[in-house]
């Protein structure tokens, strides 16, 4: 009889999620009240608080939500990658970039949440501190993926690759936010290519501006593993 309880606390948990997805993504945070998402969910209006002690705790939930199903839509879109694709950390990233393209146009909802949580940043520090987690996250295999990049000599040898992976995330908040705006305007294939480096149905582009350091091997970075975890 435990295992049921639990079991259906979790289906709960998982309904209220829906449920305040649905309200957040319709009207936004601020005009969004618990008992909204109470009576979305079907239960009764104190019930959303057994699981999440405030709106700003199930707005957070909300959001950690995105970043577990990007890292998995990351992790499949790589693993379908040949060996030979996984040692160009530039192809690579087109794998990343992809998978964020699709996962924003498929999630669409999740994603209109996830863009008004960096707004909501700027004023609520516990919003704050979640999303400064989860680009932190991102950036430390982003920057791995650029390091190994330079080492290949995929890109030039006095790349910044802290500030590659902040330019890189940065563009891509800009594209989920554009698309937002204006669904269909752009061609996410062309998006990422872009944002890699590669022309639109290019396979690998090897070096770009001379070799790299002598008997230097292309470092692996996370993301090239299939079963890599993260980046929101």
């Amino acid at each position: 009889m435990p295992r049921l309880a639990e079991a259906t606390k979790a289906e709960r948990r998982a309904d209220i999620l829906a449920a305040a997805l649905a309200c957040f993504a319709r009207t936004g945070y601020h005009s969004t009240t618990m008992a909204e998402v109470a009576e979305a969910a079907e239960v009764s209006k104190g019930t959303p608080y057994l699981y999440f002690p405030s709106k700003e705790a199930l707005f957070i939930a909300l959001h950690d939500e995105w970043d577990c199903g990007l890292s998995d839509r990351i992790g499949t879109e790589v693993g379908t990658l040949s060996d030979e694709e996984r040692r160009s950390p530039r192809r690579v990233l087109l794998a990343v970039a992809r998978a964020v393209g699709a996962h924003a146009v498929e999630h669409a909802d999740v994603c209109r949440v996830l863009m008004e949580a960096r707004t909501l940043a700027g004023f609520q520090p516990q919003i704050a501190a979640a999303v400064e987690a989860s680009a932190e996250r991102s950036r430390l295999p982003l920057r791995e993926l650029f390091q190994a990049g330079i080492a290949a000599g995929e890109w030039p040898r006095d790349t910044d690759p802290d500030l590659a992976a902040v330019l890189f995330t940065a563009s891509l908040y800009g594209l989920m936010a554009q698309w937002h705006l204006k669904p269909g305007s752009f061609s996410w294939e062309a998006a990422a290519a872009s944002l890699a480096g590669l022309a639109p149905g290019t396979r690998v582009r090897q070096r770009v501006s001379g070799p790299a350091r002598s008997g230097s091997a292309p470092r692996r970075s996370k993301y090239a593993a299939a079963d890599e975890r993260s980046l929101s």
